[in-house]
C-alpha cells in the first residue's frame, strides 16, 4: 500500500513565522530560559489584556490573565476550579473531546445539548435553557466549533448570557478558532456583551492555532479576577507556568506583524473550497458549509451498515479503521466528539494531501459500497 495520508490532523501546515523563532533564539541567548511567575510573564499577560480589549472587547487587567501550557490546559484548569462531584456541566454536542473528560475527572456530569446540522450546527437557546438543573455550575461554549465549524451568532450568545446571569452559571467559552472564519462569519466573545455576563466568563484562547504555534504549547484564559488566583494556585501545584521561552515567543506573535493570519485563512478558505466540492462527488456522504475553524464534519451515515472485508461498518469508529487499513488515509471518527456518525476531515493540511486524500476516499467508497 502507498504512504499513509492524514487528512484529519489537527494543526496548521503552515510554519510558526520567522519573527517569533527570532524572538526564541533572543530569549535563549539571553539566557531567559528560568522559572517565571505562575500565571506567566508579565509583559505577556499585559500584552494579552490589551489583545483582548482590543480586539475582542474584552476590558481585563492583566490580573485576570493566567498563561497555560496550551489551551487544553487553559479549559482543564478552570474546569478543576470550578467543578465538585454532583456537578453538572452543560456541553453543546457534537463537541471536543477533551471536555467531557476534564469533567469526568473532576467527578462532574456532562449534560448535552444537541447541535442539529439542519441549523448548522448552532444550538438552541431554549434547549440549553431546558437543561439547566438545580445543579448546573457551568455552560461550556466552543465557537468556532471543533468539530463542526458552526460559529455561535451574538443573537444565541445574547440569549445565553441573559440565561446564565438568570440561573447564576460560569460560561467557559473556547475561542481559540476565533481568527478563522469564512463567508463573512463574524466571531463574537460572549464576554464583550456586558459588564454581567464578562462577570462569569472565562474567556480561553491560545496562540497555537492562530500564528502556527502548536508545539510551542501557550495557551491562556482570561477570567474575573475572583477565580484567577484560584486558578494560578492550581497551575502551581501541577505543570507550574509555561516555558519561559515560549512565553517570549509567544509575546512576538500577539504583538508582531499579523499578515501571516490572513494568509493561513485566505489558503484554509481555498481548501475548503476543495473539501466541500469533493465530498458533493462522493454517494453517500454530506456536510454542513464550517462557518469556521479548518475543519469538515462529514456525515457518513448512508454507508453504516455496510461490510467492508467482512468487517460490518458499524459506526464512525469501524469506518475510519477500514478506511485507514484498506486505502491508506487517515481521518478522525467523529465518536469522541458526540457524533459516531460522522468523520472530521481536516483542510489544515496541504492541498496536495487532500487531494490525494480524497482519491483515495472516493475510489474506496464506490468500489466497497456502491455495490452493496
Amino acid at each position: 500500500m502507498a504512504a499513509l495520508v492524514d487528512i484529519g490532523k489537527g494543526e496548521p501546515d503552515f510554519h510558526t513565522p520567522e519573527y517569533v523563532k527570532r524572538a526564541a533564539h533572543t530569549a535563549i541567548d539571553e539566557n531567559f530560559t528560568k522559572y517565571t511567575p505562575q500565571p506567566g510573564i508579565p509583559e505577556l499577560r499585559t500584552a494579552i489584556a490589551r489583545k483582548v480589549k482590543e480586539e475582542n472587547s474584552i476590558e481585563a487587567s492583566p490580573g485576570q490573565v493566567v498563561v497555560s501550557c496550551g489551551g487544553k490546559h487553559a479549559v482543564d484548569n478552570a474546569v478543576r476550579c470550578l467543578v465538585r462531584p454532583g456537578d453538572e456541566v452543560l456541553i453543546i454536542t457534537p463537541h471536543w473531546f477533551a471536555y467531557v473528560e476534564q469533567i469526568n475527572l473532576c467527578g462532574g456530569t456532562p449534560v448535552y445539548v444537541p447541535a442539529r446540522p439542519e441549523n448548522g450546527y448552532v444550538p438552541d437557546a431554549a434547549e440549553v435553557c431546558a437543561a439547566i438543573t438545580a445543579r448546573t455550575r457551568l455552560l461550556i461554549l466552543n465557537s468556532p466549533n471543533n468539530p463542526t465549524g458552526a460559529v455561535y451568532p451574538g443573537t444565541l450568545l445574547e440569549a445565553l448570557a441573559r440565561t446564565a446571569i438568570e440561573h447564576d452559571f460560569t460560561v467557559l467559552s473556547d475561542e481559540v478558532y476565533e481568527k478563522i472564519v469564512f463567508d463573512g462569519a463574524r466571531h463574537v466573545s460572549i464576554a464583550s456583551l456586558n459588564a454581567d455576563i464578562a462577570a462569569r466568563t472565562i474567556t480561553v484562547n491560545s496562540v497555537s492555532k492562530t500564528h502556527a504555534m502548536t508545539g510551542w504549547r501557550i495557551g491562556y484564559a482570561v477570567l474575573p479576577e475572583k477565580l484567577a488566583d484560584r486558578v494560578s494556585a492550581i497551575q502551581s501545584v501541577s505543570t507550574s507556568a509555561p516555558s519561559a521561552v515560549s512565553q517570549r515567543a509567544a509575546l512576538a506573535a500577539l504583538t508582531g506583524d499579523q499578515s501571516h493570519v490572513a494568509a493561513m485563512t485566505r489558503a484554509y478558505a481555498e481548501r475548503r473550497g476543495f473539501v466541500l466540492e469533493q465530498v458533493k462527488q462522493i454517494p453517500s456522504l454530506s456536510v454542513v458549509p464550517p462557518a469556521g475553524t479548518f475543519y469538515s464534519f462529514v456525515d457518513i451515515g448512508g454507508l453504516i451498515g455496510h461490510t467492508v472485508s467482512g468487517k460490518e461498518v458499524c459506526d464512525a469508529n469501524a469506518f475510519t479503521a477500514a478506511l485507514r487499513e484498506e486505502a491508506g488515509v487517515s481521518v478522525v471518527s467523529g465518536s469522541g466528539f458526540g457524533a459516531p456518525r460522522h468523520i472530521r476531515i481536516s483542510f489544515a493540511v496541504s492541498l496536495d494531501a487532500l487531494k490525494e486524500g480524497f482519491a483515495r476516499l472516493k475510489a474506496f467508497v464506490l468500489e466497497e459500497f456502491t455495490e452493496q
